[in-house]
């Protein structure tokens, strides 16, 4: 009989890419699946049940600190929910009643920058995790026949890690993205209404996207369809490309639910079928500056 893992048994599938991100890679780890099957949960947690984005935090101030006697570290994180169509920093949405204007900028290496979302230094695993429940808080949820807490946005935790070798002054910089999308829904399903079921089609919408470029990357197109959606505008420098990327399969074990199930799976499979050659970035002379 099959038992599902355990967090710390999940999570040691993914915990070499941390090392990855202090070597200068980018890397992204994403969460898939319809609605209520348990992303968030993954991703995040429950105390005494940490998901993988808290226990990245606390693996990356592990390896910086086993490190830190031939290495400086700067670590920086930052936060976004992308709702509907808008992009919402969720570290000044308390703060800021009229939200200011979050732009998605492509520089000349390939990197994804969001222009005007507020960066944190981080010295510590927990300055780090309470810039995550910070962040956690202000994320949209409603409640739907199918969620008591169903998320209506996609959440993005970006966290940057700059090492200097303190020798050779060679200087790297990584990136971490863990998105926690929200889920996929029939709308007769959820029996969403209103302004709910505005969101319910636009995360459709972009979940196609995403999609469409998968399928883009395994058929080895000339240029995947980034720009039809802010989602895949934002994971652009995620997915393809020279980035290491590890997405989870949420399913739900309701037989009520198997036709979305089989969606699920068919879309890991063609995902499992991307390939790419990941480099490590190095700061320029003017980034270093």
């Amino acid at each position: 009989m099959w038992t599902p893992g355990t967090q710390t048994e999940v999570f040691e599938d993914c915990r070499d890419l941390v090392q990855s991100a202090v070597d200068g890679y980018n890397v992204t780890m994403f969460a898939y699946g319809q609605t209520g099957a348990g992303k968030t949960f993954t991703m995040y947690g429950a105390p005494g049940q940490e998901g993988t984005a808290p226990r990245t935090i606390g693996e990356i101030f592990r390896v910086v600190e086993e490190n830190q006697d031939r290495f400086n570290f700067t670590v920086m994180g930052s936060m976004l929910e992308l709702y509907r169509n808008d992009l919402v920093d969720l570290l000044d949405k308390a703060n800021s009643k009229a939200q200011k204007k979050l732009n998605i900028r492509q520089d000349k290496t390939g990197a994804v920058n969001v222009e005007n979302l507020l960066e944190e230094t981080c010295d510590s695993a927990e300055e780090l995790s309470a810039l995550l429940d910070r962040g956690n808080g202000q994320r949209t949820v409603a409640a739907t026949l199918m969620n008591s807490e169903s998320s209506r946005s996609h959440l993005v935790l970006i966290i940057r890690i700059v090492s200097v070798n303190k020798n050779t002054q060679a200087q790297l910089k990584g990136k971490i993205l863990i998105v926690d999308l929200a889920g996929s829904e029939r709308l007769k399903k959820s029996g969403v209404q209103g302004d709910m079921a505005k969101e319910a089609i636009e995360i459709n919408k972009s979940l196609t996207a995403l999609g469409n470029v998968i399928q883009s990357l395994t058929q080895r197109e000339h240029k995947a369809p980034y720009r039809d959606h802010k989602l895949t505008q934002l994971m652009q420098d995620a997915l393809g490309g020279t980035a290491k990327t590890l997405m989870f399969v949420n399913c739900s074990p309701a037989s009520s639910n198997a036709d979305e199930t089989i969606n699920s799976l068919r879309w890991a499979a063609r995902t499992k079928n991307v390939t790419n050659k990941p480099n490590a970035a190095k700061l320029s002379a003017a980034e270093a500056e």
